[in-house]
């Protein structure tokens, strides 16, 4: 037998707590070590390293080609793409399945995917605006990232996603990416994708993960806050974000219910309390004088500091308590 690594941990904090005696403890312990065993650094450092070294020579294909772009023919520049990406997908293919050298080339290969991608549109000048590359990316690389169920896989994909729709939504805005925020609807748009994906993977987690986790949920629920609580803060000054505003009370219920009595997540119950925190700091603000004397900008602070204070000590609580359960 051996403890598996939330086991340890639990019994650590048991402990730490002083819920177990050391007795106790000395008794788990000689079931099975409490330390992480050779193999489990070893296998830890492996992952690491695999995922390391994948996006390492996906960076320095890319580099390669900025390097010697004039130096090599556009057909040179594909072929060394188009090798680079076969590679990728030979070694998944030779690689035992779920293994970490299959989920390090799978990652390597969608982020050929997007560099070939690149090339093409940057040696052709296709005219194509910078959105739909994140899209096309986004879409072929798909494959890639369902066989590998890796977390490292879906990060990828998510970020680029996001940073084609942030594109898409700022076409007639100033700014490349962040003239999505500027406005209502886009905030809502940006908002309701990352909602979609977090419900993908609350109801599939396991099918879309090889080891179930919550980063992605978590970082997926960043993504419905950030842009709602943004709106919510203008709303207060600008009545086109109002619509936003109750988007963010009704999510922010929502994640309150769903993660408080539902499914225990610290996490993102300290993302929703703090997004809350910023919202009503900002319409504090609002309602005070304009003028920024002492007794505004104090007051301001005090809000701040017992407000964070008191959700972080609500936030301790429901973390201990979930360790003692």
């Amino acid at each position: 037998m051996s403890w598996t690594l939330p086991d340890r941990g639990m019994l650590l904090a048991l402990a730490e707590d002083g819920a177990l005696t050391p007795r106790q403890l000395e008794q788990a312990a000689a079931v099975a070590p409490l330390a992480p065993a050779r193999d489990e650094w070893l296998a830890g450092a492996d992952r690491v390293l695999a995922v390391a070294g994948a996006i390492l020579l996906a960076t320095g294909l890319i580099f390669f080609f900025a390097w010697n772009w004039d130096a090599l023919h556009r057909f040179a520049k594909l072929g060394i793409a188009i090798a680079a990406l076969a590679a990728c997908t030979g070694t998944a293919l030779a690689a035992p399945p779920f293994g970490t050298v299959w989920r390090a080339a799978l990652l390597a290969a969608s982020l050929a995917t997007g560099a070939l991608l690149a090339l093409i549109g940057q040696t052709y000048q296709s005219g194509a605006d910078i959105w739909e590359l994140f899209v096309a990316w986004a879409a072929l690389m798909t494959p890639f990232v369902l066989l590998a169920r890796s977390s490292a896989s879906w990060l990828l994909w998510l970020v680029v996603a996001n940073a084609g729709l942030l594109r898409y939504l700022s076409e007639s805005w100033w700014a490349r990416f962040i003239g999505a925020l500027g406005d209502a609807e886009s905030l809502l748009a940006i908002a309701a994708f990352n909602a979609a994906v977090l419900l993908a993977f609350e109801l599939g987690g396991r099918a879309l993960l090889a080891t179930p986790r919550r980063h992605l949920n978590r970082i997926a629920g960043l993504g419905v806050l950030a842009p709602l609580a943004l709106g919510a803060c203008l709303s207060w000054w600008d009545t086109d974000f109002r619509a936003v505003g109750l988007a963010f009370a009704v999510v922010a219920v929502a994640f309150a219910y769903a993660y408080l009595a539902h499914r225990r997540d610290v996490p993102m119950l300290a993302q929703t309390a703090f997004a809350t925190i910023a919202v009503a700091t900002s319409a504090l603000i609002r309602v005070l004088p304009h003028s920024a004397d002492f007794f505004t900008i104090n007051l301001v602070a005090v809000f701040v500091i017992a407000s964070t204070g008191v959700a972080g000590m609500w936030l301790t609580r429901l973390y201990r308590e979930g360790r003692n359960a």
